[in-house]
């Protein structure tokens, strides 16, 4: 028989084992379910972070409206969940401040904050737009938890970040000769009118089609029209049936007995070419004009082949032409001597004792108020076709305002009718001071000063597009990306080859290869290359806006388009610089391109004007997509497309989801944009909306 006292101590030894044991077993319990509440926790709060910062990137919104949006789409997102199995559709509560989290048990306390990308500390409203949400959850615990020390409740905290790390981007733009086919223009043609007697402005009705687009004035093919409203104009190219579906006929080439050589032998300071000839001034009389020569060059490649040797790029051709110009300062404007007539004498087409055909013009100019047919304008107005000037732009969803400054820059420079434009467009209203008298009375005269032709191309420059909206839109980009990411910058211009630095040019003649009295005129095409983290303004940001901003001044070449489309050089340019010593170590990187149009050239400087058979100039954009995809690059595209027959070339050449396109064979997530040109209030939103997209792709990328 065993002793009691030992009965005793086994069963109390059980007692303590089931306490023991049942108290550790309830300890573990309730340690798995706390971490994982905990980890259930960071996974909510990371959707409902991306799903902020995708929202953000979504809303056409900026600064503290944005942030709203963001918050708002966060906690919808957050509420959307559940952890251990119980729905948070009504357990959330939105703090106002970190420090005042303090959630009842099974509720989770939310707060939305918005850091800087760079150092990551919070940042004031508006100013940066990474969403950190911070979340705290209160767990209650098992059975009353640890009542006898006064623990009934165990919160746990985390927090998720949407914003890009450290991200090399590079902007790749095609700044081809299309990128101003919707700029609204006007044919003109300046002549003599002995009956007036005056200098006289003739333009076809607007059934012939010498008002509106230029797009829609010369039926520009599918690929787009050489024809620009800013010098260099290449004005031959409307009559040149390769470029054009309807020619007009410039007056200094054309069939043989349709065009006379009317500009006159001075490009500034003279009468037209019909001119009497003791006016001295380059007129020559009807007696003297010779037939022109005929549209004998393709514009496309402004020398004919028989010019270059195998093997020679027309771009070097080009870059050629420039130094040479440089050298003899034949680009740099000469005092004008305008001829004036008694305000605007628009002539008809019953005089033309030249048998000119009806389409014939000496000049093309924009149409400074967008409107097809010019009704006049003065800086500083606003109109039906114009964002307001000096106020917010076209409302929600429209094009933004595009005046630099915001306020009427040259409203000394009134442009009331046409023949202000065209003789501003010459340089003749710069002064009058030297200028011959043909009429005692000089009405157009007396409005001459200094800046005219300045004032012109800036307000002309304003009405470039798709360009202009096309800019904007990536300025709307990369403002956003500065707010979400420690992002840099690289951009590169291309045409018929990429630029490759900030100041790089080439030229082109002003007027037209048939009209070299006006010599040749220099223009942007620059790479701003990445810059590395210790240079000042390192990101690019000031200098890549400063280049998409209008111009109010002439100190630097215009960015004005020209050119055809080396997609393949621009590429190649942007894989030089995410390669290369400027680029992060362990950064993010990624290409966007901005195009209208497929490959025109290949890298040996070929020309494909059918985008049917560009098939050398996208083999070679494909190998450099190919380099791409063994970096891990991505490749954005957004794209417009003028025609509709373009998209649909765009969408297969450049597809993201078929095997072949160029998209699709970077990989790592890029994504193609493909936009119909509907007109720039139509087609801006559309714009921001894709380049938001991208935006929310990288996010997604990295989140993942």
């Amino acid at each position: 028989m065993r002793k009691s006292s030992g009965q005793v101590a086994l069963a109390l030894n059980l007692v303590l084992a089931i306490f023991v044991v049942g108290t550790l077993g309830i300890v573990s319990y309730e340690m798995s379910r706390i971490l994982l509440a905990r980890e259930q926790l960071k996974h909510c709060l990371e959707l409902s972070a991306l799903g902020g910062g995708a929202a953000m990137a979504s809303t056409s919104a900026t600064g503290a409206a944005a942030q709203t949006a963001a918050s708002t789409a966060a906690i919808n997102i957050l509420q959307m969940n559940s952890i251990l199995g119980q729905p948070l559709t009504n357990s959330v509560v939105v703090s106002t401040s970190l420090a005042a989290m303090a959630p009842a048990p099974g509720q989770v306390a939310a707060y939305c904050e918005f850091d800087d990308p760079i150092t990551g500390q919070p940042a004031a409203v508006g100013a940066a737009n990474v969403l950190r949400v911070y979340g705290a959850y209160a767990y209650p615990l098992f059975s009353g938890g640890f009542g006898a020390i006064g623990v009934s409740v165990y919160t746990v905290m985390a927090d998720a970040t949407a914003g890009l790390p450290a991200l090399d981007l590079m902007i790749v733009y095609n700044h081809d000769d299309s990128m101003d086919d919707q700029t609204p223009v006007t044919g003109v043609r300046r002549y003599w009118d002995p009956t007036l007697p005056a200098i006289s402005y003739f333009t076809p009705p607007t059934g012939t089609g010498e008002n509106g687009p230029i797009w829609g004035i010369v039926c520009a093919p599918v690929i787009g029209t050489p024809v620009n409203g800013l010098p260099p104009q290449n004005l031959d190219a409307a009559g040149n049936p390769l470029t054009s579906g309807c020619p007009k006929q410039f007056s200094e080439v054309g069939p043989t007995g349709k065009t006379k050589p009317l500009r006159g032998t001075l490009n500034m300071g003279s009468g037209p070419g019909d001119a009497p000839a003791a006016l001295g001034s380059g007129g020559v009389g009807i007696a003297g004009l010779q037939v022109g020569p005929g549209n004998v060059k393709n514009t496309f490649a402004f020398k004919p082949p028989s010019y270059r040797p195998k093997g020679v790029q027309p771009w070097l051709e080009d870059l050629e032409d420039t130094l040479a110009v440089k050298l003899n300062n034949f680009h740099l404007e000469q005092p004008a001597q305008a001829w004036f007539t008694a305000g605007p004498d628009f002539g008809s087409a019953a005089y033309n004792p030249w048998n000119a055909d009806p389409t014939m013009f000496t000049d093309l100019v924009v149409n400074l108020d967008a409107n097809n047919t010019f009704a006049g304008f003065t800086d500083g107005q606003a109109g039906p076709n114009l964002p307001p000037d000096g106020v917010g732009g076209w409302g929600a969803g429209g094009v933004p305002n595009i005046i630099p400054g915001g306020g009427a820059t040259f409203a000394q420079y009134p442009f009331p009718t046409l023949d202000f434009v065209v003789e501003a467009a010459r340089g003749n209203m710069e002064t009058n001071n030297n200028a011959p008298t043909i009429h005692e009375d000089n009405g157009i005269a007396a409005a001459c000063k200094t800046g005219y032709k300045l004032a012109y191309q800036c307000l002309a420059y304003r009405q470039l597009e798709p360009k202009i909206t096309l800019e904007e839109a990536i300025q709307g980009f990369m403002g956003k990306m500065t707010q979400t990411s420690n992002v840099h910058f690289g951009f590169v211009a291309f045409n018929d080859r990429a630029g490759l630095n900030p100041g790089d040019t080439m030229s082109a003649p002003a007027v037209s290869w048939a009209y070299p009295v006006a010599g040749n005129v220099t223009y942007a095409l620059p790479q701003i290359p990445l810059m590395p983290s210790a240079a000042v303004g390192s990101n690019n940001l000031a200098a890549i806006t400063t280049l998409l901003t209008p111009p109010i001044t002439n100190t630097q070449p215009l960015f004005v388009p020209n050119g055809g489309s080396n997609l393949a050089d621009g590429l190649q340019q942007a894989m030089n610089n995410l390669t290369g010593p400027n680029s992060r170590t362990g950064s993010m990187k990624a290409i966007l391109v901005v195009t209208d149009k497929v490959p025109t050239r290949d890298l040996a400087g070929n020309v494909y004007t059918n985008p049917a058979a560009d098939g050398p100039a996208l083999a070679d954009a494909i190998t450099v997509a190919q380099a791409a995809r063994t970096q891990g690059i991505p490749i954005f595209m957004v794209t417009v497309a003028q025609n509709p027959a373009m998209a649909g070339f765009m969408t297969t050449q450049f597809s993201d989801t078929q095997t072949g396109g160029l998209v699709n064979t970077a990989g790592s997530g890029g994504t193609l944009y493909v936009e119909n040109w509907l007109g720039a209030r139509e087609t801006y939103p559309k714009l921001v909306g894709d380049f938001n997209n991208v935006i929310r792709q990288l996010m997604t990328l990295v989140q993942g």
